[in-house]
């Protein structure tokens, strides 16, 4: 049986669904947050296979889920909501009286345990303590410091919630450029910057369909994973931000978060490198009868705005006419090439030597001044890597 109890609705509602079979339990969990603080609204169906369509119909942000009167079917509705993309994300307090079971909830996904006969004040914590960790997770400012007060409240689970935030904190890092991930855990939000001189940097590899038919799912992402991986590691080398993969696209920038004059310098010696790591790899691939990768490979330099965009999965994003027109470089490139446009060649002339194309018409935009980078001139040539800065260069790169 089926019953609701809901409180007057506010834009700060928290929606709280109790998966139990005991009437007693539904009227405890809707009395105790009748009389809290804030403000929630209290769902409750039995345990049955219908309890996830009822999580799919009330979008709960907490589930109390009850195992002790049907733990096979708890269980099973326990592992339905894990197996949904949807659903996997919304923490499970499991009610329960054997603690034997702890480990296994665990490990099936539940976020916390409260043992039966339910205390009013437990549960309120309880409840209030997990839906503080998952706002954290989804960007929500000021859950830190409510994390570490029900932390220094709930001695025994002092542990895992600051585990909880580390990983929250990690994965803000991983999303996020260092800098803008402080500023929204700070701030709670994060301004828009506008760039005079940002070099965009796009590639993509040419005839990515053709290999996808070619391939198995599973080597394509294993493929995929290796190429990204290293382009990856080659930014992060020469201070350019990763913004985004598409499919087989790949996107980075010079000059923010933090600004910097030598990001054409930077996007245009990363460029060379990930060019070179592509050729060795698809020479690998070749002696062992393998398909090749052609990636094209286009770089840019202009204004643009940059900011964080979403509320629940977070994306810091750029854009602007330089956007544009680094995806034209890249379009208009020949696979293996380092393909820049006039305004990138002006900034790195008098290091790289560079082919001109002529003007080369691209769409939406016209014509546009196009050169490939040939590499280092050699007077700025590592001896051992003519893609590599010498000394003299790094010197000249430190004064930007």
């Amino acid at each position: 049986m089926h019953f609701q109890f809901t409180l007057m609705a506010q834009t700060s509602d928290y929606k709280i669904l109790c998966i139990s079979n005991e009437a007693d339990i539904n009227t405890l969990v809707s009395e105790v947050f009748q009389n809290a603080s804030q403000t929630y609204i209290i769902y409750s169906c039995n345990v049955s296979s219908m309890a996830v369509d009822n999580v799919e119909t009330y979008a709960p942000d907490v589930i109390l889920l009850d195992i002790c009167d049907s733990p096979c079917k708890a269980v099973s509705v326990l592992t339905d909501l894990k197996s949904y993309d949807e659903f996997s994300g919304i923490p499970v307090i499991a009610l329960l009286s054997d603690m034997h079971t702890v480990e296994r909830l665990f490990e099936l996904g539940v976020s916390d345990f409260i043992k039966k006969p339910l205390d009013r004040t437990e549960l309120l914590i309880r409840v209030k303590s997990v839906l503080s960790m998952f706002r954290l997770i989804t960007g929500i400012s000021g859950q830190a410091e409510e994390l570490e007060l029900q932390s220094y409240r709930l001695a025994e689970q002092k542990h895992q919630l600051e585990e909880e935030k580390r990983k929250a904190d990690e994965l803000l890092k991983n999303i996020l450029p260092y800098e803008i991930a402080e500023q929204l855990k700070n701030k709670g939000k994060v301004d828009a910057k506008k760039y005079r001189r940002a070099s965009i940097l796009f590639a993509d590899f040419k005839g990515f369909s053709r290999l996808s038919a070619e391939l198995e799912p599973e080597e394509i992402i294993q493929e995929l994973s290796i190429f990204f991986a290293k382009f990856d590691e080659i930014i992060d080398q020469h201070f350019i931000e990763k913004i985004k993969t598409i499919g087989d696209a790949y996107m980075c920038v010079g000059g923010l978060p933090l600004r910097n004059k030598s990001n054409p310098i930077d996007t245009t010696l990363a460029g060379l490198e990930i060019q070179r790591f592509v050729k060795q790899y698809n020479e690998q691939r070749q002696s062992d009868g393998l398909p090749v990768w052609e990636l094209r490979l286009g770089i840019h330099t202009g204004p643009v705005i940059a900011g964080v965009i979403g509320t629940k999965k977070f994306a810091y994003d750029i854009w602007g006419d330089a956007v544009n027109t680094a995806s034209r470089m890249e379009t208009s490139a020949e696979p293996g090439k380092v393909n820049i446009s006039g305004v990138t060649y002006n900034l790195i002339e008098e290091y790289f030597d560079c082919e001109y194309r002529g003007k080369i018409a691209v769409k939406n935009i016209g014509e546009i001044d196009m050169y490939y980078v040939l590499g280092l001139k050699t007077e700025f040539q590592d001896p051992e890597d003519s893609i590599k800065p010498n000394e003299k260069f790094k010197e000249i790169l430190a004064t930007f």
